[in-house]
């Protein structure tokens, strides 16, 4: 179907933009469980040592999992905003997740572990940066 001045023209999105987009999804459905079970949990939680409070973690998972959501879709549909906002979404998370252990990480364990979240923190960061930033990719986000 040939496109008129009203539509605009049907982009194919390539697998590889599904694949990030369902690995984005997966950021916003893990922030939605965590916002779930820190209001809604059966009180195994509220029986924790946390450092953080309950009503914290559920705000930020919500925020945080609303963001990703509608970030995945905007990606998947090739909608022009939802790369500039998965670049920035990215970033500000992992920022975030860093704040979050460096001021509430309390025991020795959780710091040794730091290699490990700083490894997966760059994997992300990374990945999505390189990805968003490939030239074909970069194009299939440009306003039609």
């Amino acid at each position: 179907m040939a496109s008129s001045e009203s539509t605009p023209p049907r982009r194919k999105r390539p697998r590889r933009v599904t694949l990030v987009a369902v690995a984005v999804l997966y950021l916003g459905v893990v922030n939605l469980a965590r916002a779930w079970l820190a209001s809604f949990g059966l009180g195994f939680e509220r029986t924790l040592p946390l450092t953080l409070p309950l009503l914290y973690l559920a705000v930020c998972g919500f925020i945080w999992g609303i963001a990703f959501t509608a970030t995945a879709f905007g990606l998947w549909k090739l909608w022009p905003w939802s790369r500039a906002l998965a670049l920035g979404a990215i970033s500000l998370y992992q920022g975030h997740i860093w704040i979050n252990h460096l001021l509430f990480d309390t025991s020795t364990y959780s710091r040794q572990v730091w290699p490990f979240h700083i490894a997966i923190s760059i994997l992300w960061i990374a990945g999505v940066w390189g990805f968003l930033s490939l030239r074909n990719i970069r194009q299939l986000y440009r306003p039609a």
